[in-house]
């Protein structure tokens, strides 16, 4: 079984103005962050019905899932504050 690890280095702590970004730049985020979940379990179910029917992954549908799941991710770690970096407010391509 692998084990993941994710290490995030402290630095120095963010003053007021970056929390308040921080939750406005989260609402126009989280309502995109909404949307593609929708459209992940669409293709999540999509995904298994091809894998139950043709016994092998989707290409496309394999690549939206990492897309969208990442995207989450990076909101996740940015909104509580374990990291600086701001994700785009759509997903990279």
């Amino acid at each position: 079984m692998k084990t993941v690890k994710y290490e995030v280095t402290f630095g120095e702590p963010a003053n007021r103005l970056e929390l308040f970004v921080r939750i406005v730049w989260a609402i126009p985020s989280y309502i995109v962050m909404v949307v593609l979940g929708i459209i992940l379990y669409i293709c999540l179910a999509l995904q298994w019905l091809h894998i139950l029917i043709l016994g092998k992954r989707h290409k496309l549908l394999h690549d939206w899932i990492v897309k969208a799941l990442t995207y989450d991710f990076k909101w996740m770690s940015y909104f509580c504050l374990a990291t600086e970096e701001r994700n785009p407010l759509l997903p990279e391509s």
